[in-house]
């Protein structure tokens, strides 16, 4: 009588029979599955294991003890562990692989704002790495292994220095977790269209697609390469199912606005655009888009940091309220400012609703960031990167 296999030679077996019916990409794409499925289970594991624990421990306190029995209760965010991160993290590896640090094209131009807050900002002192592929403890490993400084000479020769200024051109990872997983959490993305205005490395289209179920992730690139390097992303790691790239200038495409339940914009024009453009592409966006009800808009930094960076919006002045007190905001609730805005007049001398005259049409939803919303502790300088991101509705 031949002797039953165990549980484990059953699994094997089957496995090998599924490992003989793929070939090529799909072989490779059911590696990278498989590993962040074994990781996930062991995470399952280990978390109820730990979840035993706990209660045993609590239970050894005897009657009439004052100790705080309840386990504290952090965010559901997890950084770390998890399929959907191992994938994403296998994505970041692969980029790193075909970037350099400052994860440029080619043929890209990129200037410096004019504008107050990059004042003393130049090619001398400013240091481009991306956010998405270095998060800050990558950067210091780069910095003690010498392929990165964080300070610079003013004075060749002279001990006289002063740090760098660093620039990323994507979200962090914090920050498209943050984004999807929290405010754009389940049925707020749920079937949705997402348009990504500059998808770049891709970044936002991949976390999009593991972190929601959103209906269809579009990505709008005029830069060549960014667009191959992003297709070549999506098709090993197998998200073309929900993922599309459009290789074109957005003014050639407004379509992709009218049909977007939510526009994402991170750190788009600035860097990219002359103001002459900056100012055409708001005013498409705004001719477009306002005809969206409910739809989202969210941009990296504020609109009003980027418009008034366009010219499109009249200087930041703070609100007055001397006759009542106003209610403080929640903790971590970011504030609007208040925008000096010039209406657009026409050859008639009829005055009109402009793109810069953005609460006509625009309505800001309030973010608040506390931390509390991941399972591990932020960072202070993670969450002022939270604080970055903005959402608006159009009204």
């Amino acid at each position: 009588m031949a002797e039953e296999l165990s549980a484990m030679d059953k699994a094997k077996d089957a496995f090998l029979e599924l490992l003989a019916t793929l070939e090529g990409d799909e072989l490779l794409s059911f590696e990278t599955f498989v590993g962040a499925a074994v990781e996930e289970r062991l995470q399952m594991i280990n978390d109820e294991a730990e979840g035993k624990h706990r209660h045993l421990h609590e239970h050894e306190h005897g009657p009439g003890c004052n100790h705080n029995h309840e386990p504290t209760k952090g965010g559901d965010v997890a950084r770390s562990g998890g399929s959907k991160i191992f994938r994403l993290n296998k994505i970041i590896q692969d980029l790193r692989e075909r970037l350099p640090v400052n994860a440029e094209a080619p043929s890209e131009q990129i200037t410096i704002p004019s504008s107050d807050e990059f004042a003393g900002y130049t090619k001398d002192n400013v240091v481009h790495v991306d956010g998405f592929l270095y998060t800050e403890d990558d950067v210091d490993e780069l910095c003690d292994e010498g392929k990165l400084s964080r300070n610079y000479c003013q004075k060749c020769g002279s001990k006289d220095t002063k740090p760098l200024n660093f620039i990323s051109h994507s979200a962090s990872v914090v920050q498209l977790q943050f984004l999807f997983q929290v405010l754009l959490k389940g049925e707020r993305s749920q079937d949705k269209v997402i348009l990504d205005v500059g998808s770049r490395l891709g970044a936002v289209l991949y976390a999009g697609h593991l972190f929601t179920e959103a209906k269809k992730l579009i990505g709008v690139e005029m830069n060549d390469y960014f667009c191959k390097l992003q297709t070549e992303m999506i098709r090993k790691h197998r998200l073309q199912d929900r993922i599309e790239i459009v290789h074109d200038n957005l003014l050639n495409r407004a379509n992709l606005l009218e049909q977007a339940d939510i526009v994402i914009m991170n750190n788009v024009f600035q860097f990219f655009s002359p103001v002459d453009v900056q100012q055409q592409l708001w005013k498409f966006l705004h001719t477009h888009l306002k005809s969206r009800k409910g739809a989202l808009l969210i941009t990296i930094p504020s609109l009003q940091e980027q418009l008034k960076d366009a010219g499109l919006i009249g200087p930041v002045k703070k609100p007055k309220s001397k006759k009542k007190k106003v209610p403080a905001k929640p903790p971590g609730a970011v504030s609007a400012p208040v925008a000096v805005v010039a209406k657009e007049v026409l050859e008639d001398g009829t005055e009109v609703d402009s793109v810069g005259d953005w609460t006509s049409w625009l309505k800001e939803v309030e973010v608040t960031v506390t931390g509390a919303e991941f399972v591990e502790e932020m960072m202070e300088d993670e969450l002022e990167e939270l604080k970055l991101i903005h959402v608006y509705q159009v009204i």
